[in-house]
């Protein structure tokens, strides 16, 4: 049975738009190349599928008139059309599967088992890309325009940036992909770090991709935000006996029914006895996690592979997915310095990250890198999948807060705002707080006559 030739006949027979939105031609047979393409320019033209006599008008020598005749006399099965698309979609799946799978078999021998896993599953994302057609059509007789208090509250996420902010969006809608710029060392992963926390205190579930940063250092200041005490303390193994106490009770939280050992610590004061009574007789909160996942040669694929095993588990608990960051994002097959960091590479990553955020249901956070000027390094593009691009300006650390503006938001005014930073505990307020003023530059040329701080004068 020649599925191609019966798609085609039948789209030809009924003109359907909504049919036609859901063919490629990778799908079709390449002998219906030239039919297809026909197709497609009296579309562009005309705003509307051709009939049958319409195509011959155009082609009465050649391959394609040839073509055409073999669509009329193709016996045409009692299915409908978009059986027959489907049909045309399966067989076009299957031999992809078997095409990709030829390749993946001859080099089995030579993956150990990640490599396997992820090559599997890149074949996974690979099938999805080249069948993905039209996501859905909403018909105004099905689509519900009005949603109830709950449906709204499930469907938007408070960042935790700013109150000021997340009132004036009403928090941002699942499926949309923020980026964060700042040159490097100035507070990127601080940021993101808090919003990754944030929606735990929501009683939600998140996920930190690490890249540069070891799982261990995104934990501990994870801690140190949760617990409110200092960062460098805890870091350096020198909590004083109220701060282990905060720690003790934060990491007690994250557990089901565990204030019993909270209660045992404060008598015999040993962490590490009830860490280890914690690990043995406790379980984690079922739907309230904090999930870190350690990967230095992080590629998209094994960012789709865990987003898709934790929303399988945690559902619509799962509000946020964070990559930190998507400079250091890999695309599959690129193996050298120059290639990850080629701009179109770069782009393709965000485009990704951006698809990944609508697959998954979920607010997709990633911090990028800008150069001098405040514009995006390794080119502009990346930011054109963004919903919404925040730039961080960071003060004097005396100043506690930080400041952000937007140079991007999707179908929103442009923001800016203000909000106070605890620097000890590496907590983000998000209480708006006035912008400290510039500080004047002192001046390069002295008077030489004037003595310096320790009284000497040049001449």
């Amino acid at each position: 049975m020649d599925i191609s030739a019966i798609v085609l006949h039948k789209l030809l027979g009924s003109q359907d738009l909504e049919s036609f939105s859901r063919l490629k031609l990778s799908f079709l047979d390449p002998a219906y190349s030239s039919l297809y393409t026909a197709i497609s320019k009296h579309y562009a033209k005309y705003s509307a599928l051709p009939t049958f006599s319409e195509v011959e008008a155009v082609s009465r020598h050649g391959p394609l008139a040839n073509t055409l005749e073999i669509i009329k006399r193709t016996e045409v099965a009692e299915i409908s059309i978009d059986v027959a698309i489907d049909a045309l979609i399966d067989q076009y799946t299957q031999n992809e599967t078997i095409r990709l799978l030829d390749k993946f078999v001859d080099k089995l021998p030579l993956y150990d088992t990640a490599e396997i896993k992820e090559n599997l599953a890149a074949i996974a994302l690979t099938l999805d890309e080249k069948t993905m057609s039209t996501e859905g059509v909403s018909l105004m007789d099905s689509f519900m325009f009005f949603q109830e208090d709950e449906e709204i509250s499930r469907n938007r996420v408070m960042t935790g940036l700013n109150n000021s902010f997340d009132a004036m969006l009403g928090g941002v809608a699942r499926q949309e992909y923020i980026m964060i710029g700042a040159e490097r060392g100035a507070g990127k992963s601080l940021l993101v770090n808090n919003m990754f926390i944030n929606q735990y205190e929501s009683g939600n579930t998140s996920v930190y991709f690490s890249i540069e940063m070891t799982g261990r250092e995104t934990l501990e200041r994870s801690m140190a935000m949760l617990a409110g005490v200092n960062y460098q303390n805890l870091k350096k193994n020198a909590l004083t006996p109220e701060e282990l106490l905060k720690v003790v009770k934060t990491r007690a939280d994250m557990f089901v029914d565990a204030n019993d050992l909270v209660e045992q610590f404060t008598i015999d004061r040993d962490k590490f006895k009830f860490e280890s009574n914690l690990a043995k007789t406790k379980e984690l909160k079922p739907d309230n996690q904090l999930i870190v996942i350690d990967d230095r040669a992080l590629t998209i694929t094994a960012i789709d592979i865990w987003l898709g095993k934790l929303k399988a588990k945690f559902g619509d608990k799962l509000t946020l997915a964070v990559v930190d960051y998507i400079n250091q994002v890999r695309l599959e097959g690129a193996t050298s310095f120059s290639q990850q960091f080629d701009w179109n590479q770069q782009i393709a990553i965000s485009t990704q990250l951006k698809n990944l955020a609508r697959k998954y249901d979920l607010v997709l956070v990633s911090p990028y890198q800008i150069d001098k000027t405040g514009e995006a390094r390794f080119g502009k593009g990346i930011l054109d999948a963004a919903d919404i691009a925040l730039v961080l300006e960071a003060h004097d650390k005396e100043a506690q807060c930080i400041s952000m503006h937007s140079t991007k938001m999707r179908g929103d005014k442009e923001q800016s705002f203000t909000s106070g930073m605890d620097w000890d505990t590496l907590r983000l307020s998000p209480v708006s707080v006035e912008r400290p003023q510039k500080k004047e530059k002192e001046k390069k040329e002295k008077d030489p006559s004037k003595p310096d701080k320790e009284g000497n004068v040049a001449w």
